[in-house]
């Protein structure tokens, strides 16, 4: 308008820009500048990048990336908030701004906090009858007068009180209080009709223990008050007590200005007023009362100092009550501390020091400080993680952590971030009560790598539930059926190549698992727990089911053993990971020497996977993937499994003379015979010429499976021994006739009852007809 009213203004135009909202109501914001305190960490740019250097970070990108950028460009910190809530900054100055003084402790506190200058002199009265006949006595009006040794001794208290100068004498108004106060003032002249009574600092209001014996109410404390803000029954708690001592001591010192007082008080007068001296909490206040018992004629001297306190007269240095505390700085200026709190987040960086009053034994313990780990989101970068970073090279201390995570945030399936205004969030202990918190945060764990997005859908943890959960519990299940009573530690010692194999493989598991998580990497760790499972599940225990069923003793024992190792062995490392669902699955497991959780066994500690182990992990991965190829090839020419063929020849003949290893994969493809060239043009070539023989096995096999279905249909259990009545075809009479032990052995059958079934009235494909 100035240029324009002046003839300048070339020319005048709108233009849009952005302009800052608040993130929360979408309000616009306005800027003001502002004074600030700030803390110059640009100073200290070449030691926080140092120390920085130090850090394993995971990602480790994050070191020299997100993290190592903000510290390269390092602001100096603005530690002030014009807030009211927040720790009060230490600061305190003078009017004219000529003085400051920084307070670092109670102490300093103390030494510069401006006082009246009073001295107080709190004494207990002496021995009354109450005392000597050993009774409580909270009445005023009950006249309980000082024994003779109780007028003794206030003699000889009076004789320590002759070298004070003292200006003025406050009383209880009971009889043994005021009695002493008058034997006092005739030991040390000082005028009787200028004692002031104030029943604040009366007697303990003992309720319904009035005029009891001492011993009866101390029974009952015992037993009846454990705090300090207990109330006896028809009478007051300590906490009471404490407080009107409180009033009445704040509202007298400010009366007086350097003057020597004399309380008279009681026994509770004493216990309480050293709480209040220190502003102790409840606590604090509590032992002090249990642990201080004073005489009579005892006597506490001090020179009062105010200290900001709450209602409860317990130090706190917060505001109002910081606020209230004017400081006289060693000119003798008074000092006011300044209106500004601390930036929270100072707060939370000084926690390695603020955890306990010995900073200097905290953070000089190796075992304390630097932390060995944390934990939080890539926000935190220039939050948390920053502030910890900063605060400890300010105070000289290095980093304040080895080891971080960086955790990326957990978004929508879209990948959008999570807003109540937009309707896309995910309730938590929905999805708790729905799948549990297991597979929760082991779908977090094993979803992607720590410091990446997350986007959350549920499909992914229902396919995490079906793929670790539900098959883990599916085997612990059927080593259940099998090994129901584990007395002794299973030892794993079997020679059997699938026994064998899969300890190696657990071993080599375990070996790789410490070795990631000493790295503090949790997604790979997490990875090889799943494909584990993977294979325990679906390989291992699916080509042992005959096994654990079979005639042969020793074999069967020798696949329960395993299988229980391999079970427990997995809770044990899967506990970090999945702790609930670990800990139910190693109660089923553990037996009468294991820990008694499986939070205190230790972690299997394995040095390495022997030659034989990782031959046997080499050798079975090959099989596997012969039998991949060689289903593939039944698929392509449409034979099913069931059906035996001849021959499978292999083009890589790695597995040559491996009986053990081509019994699996013979069995697994279905085949007699495995014939190795190195020379054929495909890596597998299956004989698909099927003779009478290898027809009859496979119809065998079929039969097998139909009864195995009804058996599962009639939710019979594996134990229950049948009969089944056959209606065969003629053809069905050969197959049945050469194998009937087997049918009867794979499928628990007591009774086999066959008849003949006329071949014309059923469809050419079907040759039998079960009942049970």
């Amino acid at each position: 308008k100035d240029l324009a009213h002046r003839g300048f203004l070339f020319k005048n135009e709108k233009y849009e820009h952005s302009y800052p909202h608040c993130w929360r109501c979408k309000t616009p914001l306005i800027y003001y500048a502002r004074d600030s305190w700030y803390i110059r960490m640009s100073s200290l740019r070449e030691k926080l990048i140092s120390e920085n250097q130090q850090i394993n970070w995971e990602p480790s990108y994050i070191r020299d990336g997100r993290f190592g950028e903000w510290l390269r460009e390092v602001k100096d910190w603005a530690i002030s908030r014009e807030r009211y809530w927040g720790t009060p900054l230490p600061i305190w100055t003078s009017d004219d701004k000529t003085e400051m003084l920084v307070v670092d402790s109670i102490d300093t506190l103390k030494r510069h906090t401006q006082t009246h200058g009073n001295t107080f002199l709190f004494v207990r009265h002496g021995e009354a009858e109450s005392n000597a006949q050993n009774v409580v006595n909270c009445d005023s009006s009950a006249l309980f007068h000082l024994t003779e040794k109780g007028i003794e001794q206030t003699k000889e208290l009076s004789k320590k009180l002759q070298s004070k100068v003292i200006s003025a004498i406050y009383t209880s108004p009971f009889m043994r209080t005021k009695e002493t106060a008058d034997t006092i003032c005739e030991e040390i002249g000082f005028d009787k009709a200028s004692v002031m009574q104030d029943p604040r600092i009366g007697e303990y209001n003992f309720g319904t223990f009035d005029g009891k014996p001492f011993a009866d109410y101390l029974a009952y404390e015992e037993i009846h008050m454990d705090t300090y803000d207990t109330p006896i029954v028809g009478g007051e708690s300590y906490l009471d007590a404490k407080k009107r001592f409180g009033e009445f001591l704040y509202e007298v010192d400010a009366k007086h200005s350097n003057e020597t007082i004399l309380v008279v008080t009681h026994g509770i007068g004493l216990e309480v007023v050293a709480a209040i001296l220190e502003g102790a909490d409840s606590i604090r206040s509590k032992e002090i009362i249990d642990t201080f018992s004073p005489e009579n004629g005892h006597i506490i001297e001090t020179t009062f100092i105010p200290l900001p306190h709450n209602h409860n007269f317990e130090i706190d240095l917060h505001k109002p009550y910081i606020d209230d505390v004017v400081l006289v700085s060693d000119s003798g200026k008074e000092l006011r501390r300044v209106k500004e709190v601390m930036d929270v987040w100072f707060d939370s960086g000084s926690m390695p020091f603020a955890q306990d009053s010995d900073t200097e034994g905290v953070t000089d313990s190796p075992k304390l400080y630097p932390a060995d780990f944390i934990s939080e989101a890539i926000d935190q970068t220039r939050g948390w993680f920053y502030t910890l970073h900063a605060i400890g090279v300010l105070m000289g201390k290095g980093r304040a952590y080895n080891n971080v995570i960086c955790l990326g945030h957990i978004l929508d399936k879209e990948g959008k971030k999570m807003s109540k205004s937009i309707g896309n969030v995910v309730n938590p202990w929905d999805m708790i009560d729905k799948y549990g918190v297991d597979p929760l945060r082991f779908w977090m764990y094993s979803i992607n790598q720590p410091g990446e997005s997350k986007n959350f859908d549920e499909r992914t943890v229902d396919e995490v539930v079906k793929k670790v959960f539900n098959l883990v519990t599916n085997v612990v299940k059927f080593y259940e059926l099998y090994a129901p009573e584990r007395r002794i530690a299973q030892k794993g010692e079997s020679t059997h190549v699938l026994d064998s194999w899969i300890l190696s493989a657990l071993n080599n598991v375990i070996f790789q698992m410490t070795a990631y998580l000493d790295e503090y990497k949790i997604l790979e760790a997490a990875r090889l727990i799943r494909d584990f499972i993977g294979d325990l599940s679906q390989w291992y225990l699916r080509r042992s089911r005959d096994r654990f069923k079979g005639d042969d003793e020793g074999d069967k024992q020798a696949a329960i053993d395993t299988l229980g190792l391999v079970l427990e062995r997995l809770a044990t490392v899967m506990a970090p990971f999945t702790p609930f669902f670990s800990e139910e699955m190693y109660q089923k497991l553990r037996t009468t020497d294991s820990p008694e959780s499986v939070h205190l066994a230790a972690w299997p500690e394995v040095s390495g996977v022997s030659v034989q182990g990782i031959e046997s992990i080499v050798a079975m991965k090959e099989v596997r993937r012969l039998v991949t190829l060689g289903l593939e090839a039944r698929a392509k020419v449409g034979v099913k499994v069931r059906q035996p063929l001849a021959l499978l020849t292999v083009k890589n003949d790695s597995l040559s003379g491996q009986t053990a290893y081509l019994d699996v994969l013979m069995d697994e493809v279905n085949v007699k015979n495995i014939a190795f060239d190195t020379n054929l043009g495909e890596e597998v070539l299956l004989d698909t010429e099927i003779n009478e023989e290898l027809k009859k096995e496979g119809d065998a096999r079929e039969l097998m499976r139909a009864i195995q279905e009804m058996r599962k249909e009639k939710g019979l259990m594996p134990e229950d021994r049948i009969t089944v009545s056959l209606g065969i075809t003629p053809w069905g009479r050969l197959v049945v006739n050469e194998f009937e032990n087997d049918i009867k052995k794979t499928c628990t059958i007591e009774k086999l009852i066959v008849s003949e079934m006329v071949e014309t009235h059923i469809p050419s494909h079907v040759w039998f007809t079960i009942d049970f």
